[in-house]
């Protein structure tokens, strides 16, 4: 790779990693260099080329909102032709007539370092609308600049309907093994992340639908939730983001991730990368060396394989 390639390709993985975009692997290719990103459900490969008529980028993959993002990244923030992520429909799925409904959503499930994060949030018709309005749409098609100011507006519009809960490190640690004595997995600590969300929501307020980011069987969540599902229809789907309502949770639980990188970062005065990849054997040996091993539980997940050495 030629030094004029590797620093268009520096300035473009700068802006996957703002965008939560994982690059998992890269090479050299005739006139150019090559890499394959990941977010969420969604891949693709980046062709960076530079020949004689200067650059070109190539982006091959199915049409996603990975695609969506990457194709604006590249095109310095525009696309020409097709609509932003923040103009693409959202497709209400709550039954029609009710007066409110909840999302909820998580994020960091397959972080490697920093906590599992769920969110949920109770909103009206009016209020999808507004939400709407403001760009709320599937945070893996934001930056993490974009999540922070639209999680702020929601917080400020939704007040106390609105729900937040992280699972530091530490917690999630605790919580996953004493799942996994008994014989249960991570989603069942999914389930009961959204259950404490869904039942402290309900405890103040009357919602006759929840909408949650399908994960795995419906009975993690409908087991945490308990008799509430009897009285209340709990509607789980694949790409649940497509619901305002969801989209608005997977902001807040972006950016409760977000903040607590921030303090895992400030606190140990070293960057965690976010993701399963890139940079991950590396830091963690930079921080056994500085705090030694014991204290990876205080800033990873240890059920991953990269921790396997624990074992």
């Amino acid at each position: 790779m030629d030094n004029i390639v590797q620093k268009r390709v520096s300035q473009l993985k700068k802006k996957l990693d703002e965008a939560n975009i994982r690059c998992t692997r890269e090479k050299d290719i005739n006139y150019g260099h090559q890499i394959h990103c990941i977010r969420g459900n969604d891949e693709l490969t980046i062709n960076i080329y530079h020949g004689k008529k200067g650059f070109s980028v190539v982006i091959q993959g199915k049409e996603s909102p990975l695609k969506h993002l990457v194709e604006t990244l590249v095109n310095g923030g525009s696309r020409t032709d097709k609509k932003t992520a923040s103009d693409m429909p959202m497709a209400g799925l709550h039954p029609a007539g009710i007066p409110c409904w909840m999302g909820c959503d998580e994020s960091g499930k397959g972080d490697v370092f920093g906590p599992l994060v769920g969110a949920a949030c109770l909103i009206t018709k009016e209020e999808e609308t507004k939400l709407r309005s403001l760009g709320v749409c599937d945070s893996k098609m934001l930056t993490d600049a974009k999540i922070t100011v639209l999680a702020a507006q929601i917080q400020q519009m939704l007040g106390e309907r609105c729900m937040t809960t992280v699972f530091m490190p530490r917690e999630y640690n605790e919580r996953y093994n004493n799942l996994k004595r008994i014989h249960k997995n991570l989603n069942h600590l999914l389930g009961s992340l959204h259950g404490e969300n869904i039942c402290r929501l309900l405890s103040k307020y009357e919602c006759p639908c929840i909408i949650v980011d399908k994960f795995g069987k419906e009975d993690y969540v409908l087991q945490a939730v308990g008799s509430i599902a009897a009285s209340h229809q709990i509607i789980q789907v694949p790409k649940g983001e497509r619901d305002t309502a969801v989209a608005a949770a997977s902001i807040l639980a972006r950016s409760g991730f977000v903040d607590a990188m921030k303090t895992l970062s400030s606190r140990y005065e070293m960057t965690f990368p976010k993701g399963a990849y890139l940079g991950i054997s590396q830091t963690i040996q930079a921080f056994c060396k500085s705090y030694g091993t014991q204290a990876l539980a205080e800033v990873g997940k240890l059920n991953f394989k990269n921790f396997d050495f624990l074992r």
